[in-house]
């Protein structure tokens, strides 16, 4: 009789075939692995991006209450460019100085799934082969990328008024899922109670706490409070990561969607039992480190939320192209719109339902906005 494979089996089985720690590039030309694409030149810009006016004063607010020091956002821009006369473009919350040093005169070839290069470069790199190939970005990871993402709308925890003006703006933009932090210093009943006054029925909210429900208990008490706003679709990490006993018993009682953090928690035990719906993906890893993530999980039922396209249009755009590509993400989620400039020419746009159709332009598909670029660049 044939064995029925476990989730234990599907799991032992991807570790040992190492998926996603190789890249297919089946959209590439094959005229394109003949180009050189000799690094003749890198630069690398450190920014300061203040928080947009509207949302600014509470954000700041929050940060002091959290004891984080976040006054604005520090991206550092990469440029790369090739005797072939391409430039390719990426975002890092890193100095890549260290890095590119070693660059220039070398082909960008070698550099292609280097991961210990860091991703501003990474992305740079991708956008500079996606071009010499004739292709966008997606296409260097699957040859029948999604045509579009669904993109989050993003939100602190604001306060009631403000939260509420948040979510309709997002309303007014296309989107149709929001994320909002949860904290001690806001009442979610009150925020939810504003929020669902702007919103329409089939909006989608999911709720990060960062753990500060502290306990079982405590979310459990939470999601009932919350039980008449049926908008609340999802908790992420409702307690701390390393509380695997208390996972086990909310995500018994639970009637909603379970997310937590795919870096932080013991990620084979969440997956062989089952304890969560998605898995975010924030740490700043592209290529092969995220498509063997979405490999894993698309084995054991789980669904990604990435949000590592964080600070600028560039790793915004670039995140979409990627996750294109990896049909077990579910939704990817960016901070640009509350910050002052994405520093890209090209608006971010979503159609209803908030979704985000991919560029279809060579390579990363955005252009840097130099004037952006001057306006914020810091010593």
């Amino acid at each position: 009789m044939r064995k029925t494979a476990t989730r234990r089996d599907w799991i032992a089985r991807s570790a040992a075939a190492g998926l996603g720690l190789g890249l297919a590039q089946p959209g590439v030309a094959p005229a394109a692995a003949n180009r050189a694409l000799k690094i003749t030149r890198t630069e690398a810009f450190g920014l300061r991006i203040p928080f947009a006016a509207r949302v600014r004063e509470n954000m700041l607010e929050n940060y002091q209450r959290e004891n984080i020091d976040r006054p604005a956002y520090l991206p550092w821009i990469v440029r790369i460019t090739t005797d072939a006369g391409l430039v390719g473009l990426g975002e890092s919350s890193q100095d890549p100085r260290p890095h590119l040093a070693r660059m220039e005169g070398r082909s960008a070839w070698e550099f292609l799934n280097d991961g210990g290069v860091g991703p501003g470069i990474m992305i740079a790199i991708y956008d500079l082969v996606a071009q010499a190939g004739g292709v966008p970005i997606c296409r260097l990871f699957s040859a029948e990328p999604r045509e579009m993402v669904q993109h989050t709308w993003w939100s602190h925890c604001l306060r009631p008024a403000l939260m509420k003006e948040e979510a309709r703006r997002g309303v007014e933009l296309g989107y149709s899922v929001h994320k909002i932090k949860t904290r001690p210093y806001e009442d979610p009943v009150e925020q939810l109670a504003a929020i669902t006054e702007v919103v329409p029925h089939d909006y989608q909210i999911y709720m990060d706490a960062n753990g500060s429900f502290e306990s079982t208990g405590k979310t459990l008490a939470v999601a009932e409070a919350l039980r008449r706003f049926h908008q609340v679709k999802g908790f992420e990490q409702p307690i701390a990561h390393e509380d695997i006993v208390g996972y086990r018993e909310i995500r018994k009682h639970l009637p909603i969607r379970l997310a937590v953090h795919y870096e932080a928690v013991d990620t084979r035990s969440f997956m062989t039992e089952s304890l969560c719906d998605a898995f975010v993906v924030e740490d700043w890893k592209w290529g092969p480190a995220l498509t063997e993530k979405s490999e894993l999980c698309k084995l054991t039922g789980q669904k990604l939320w990435v949000e590592n396209g964080l600070f600028s249009g560039i790793s915004q755009v670039f995140q979409a192209h990627q996750c294109a590509a990896l049909p077990n993400v579910e939704f990817i989620i960016s901070l640009t719109h509350v910050a002052e400039d994405d520093i890209v020419v090209e608006p971010f746009r979503v159609e209803k339902g908030g979704y985000y159709k991919i560029p279809q332009k060579p390579g990363l598909g955005v252009t840097l906005d130099e004037a952006a670029l001057q306006k914020y660049r810091v010593a």
